[in-house]
């Protein structure tokens, strides 16, 4: 099985997730390297032999013209095309390391549809974990992404109401 990892993204997106999609694509080469055969590697079963992680980092206004998630499986030609949100507004504030933790959530919330949907033998809690242990990241480390997006949201509304409190 073989991973395809990209992402639709708006151009303030553009350099911040290049780099950390380099950053996790060279980590990740057992599963997304091409060309060598992974589609037939069984490792994580037999049911999915492509699986696309098409990450959609864009602001509200490109959402609204149309830009939409997808939960594909095609399940005869053994593949799932699956495309996540990312939240742009909050992606191209965060550090590097969040922005890169964000990516990480987003793959494992993509892999999470595949299982959700999968009626075969797909190993999808394994390679969740493998590519937990290849990046050096922990689950504390993904579940840790609410509580800053939570500071997040909160530092936004501060610098909001003191905007418009500077008015009067």
């Amino acid at each position: 099985m073989r991973l395809f990892l990209s992402a639709e993204h708006e151009h303030k997106a553009n350099f911040p997730f290049y780099k950390v999609w380099k950053e996790v694509e060279e980590k990740l080469q057992f599963v997304c390297k091409e060309n060598v055969g992974l589609e037939k590697d069984t490792t994580y079963g037999t049911e999915f032999e492509d699986i696309g992680i098409i990450s959609i980092i864009v602001p509200q206004d490109i959402k609204d013209w149309g830009l939409k998630e997808r939960r594909l499986i095609k399940r005869k030609a053994k593949e799932a095309d699956i495309r996540l949100y990312i939240d742009y507004e909050r992606f191209i504030k965060e550090t590097p390391e969040n922005q890169r933790l964000m990516y990480i959530k987003n793959i494992l919330d993509s892999i999470d549809v595949v299982i959700e949907r999968s009626k075969g033998d797909f190993k999808g809690e394994k390679l969740k974990q493998d590519i937990l242990d290849a990046l050096e990241v922990t689950m504390e480390d993904i579940q840790s992404l609410e509580k800053k997006k939570r500071q997040f949201f909160l530092k936004d509304i501060n610098e909001f109401m003191k905007k418009i409190f500077s008015k009067f």
